[in-house]
């Protein structure tokens, strides 16, 4: 079993809203169809900031941090139909993952006015 955690500041991503390079360096097409669901500027950044935390701490319980071997965009969060966040890899990042003996990756995420922060247990 590998854990991961993140925090971070909620305004440093309001700056990023419109920053398409940003956005597609970080988030998957189907991320930000989801974080932009809202239209209120702070909680897009909410949203962005707790899925930015999510991956941080997944890369973190990899035990690599962003790497080579771990690309931001390749790990998707989506809320399941309960509105649960769900874990999604795919390319170098997956291929990375299936070399770990742990299968499975677990999130949550919470965040305020202010921060996000997000925990993750792979195992």
């Amino acid at each position: 079993m590998k854990i991961g955690t993140d925090i971070v500041e909620v305004k440093r991503f309001k700056k990023h809203i419109v920053n398409k390079n940003f956005l597609n360096k970080v988030f998957t097409e189907k991320e930000q169809e989801h974080i932009f669901l809202f239209k209120n500027e702070q909680k897009i950044a909410e949203r962005m900031a707790g899925k930015f935390a999510a991956k941080e701490a997944i890369s973190k319980a990899f035990g690599t941090g962003i790497s080579d071997d771990i690309v931001l965009n390749e790990i998707e969060i989506l809320p399941d139909e309960k509105g649960a966040p769900k874990v999604k890899i795919y390319g170098k990042t997956k291929k990375f993952f299936e070399k770990l003996k742990e299968k499975n990756i677990e999130i949550s995420i919470s965040n305020t006015t202010n921060y996000a922060q997000s925990s993750c247990i792979i195992f």
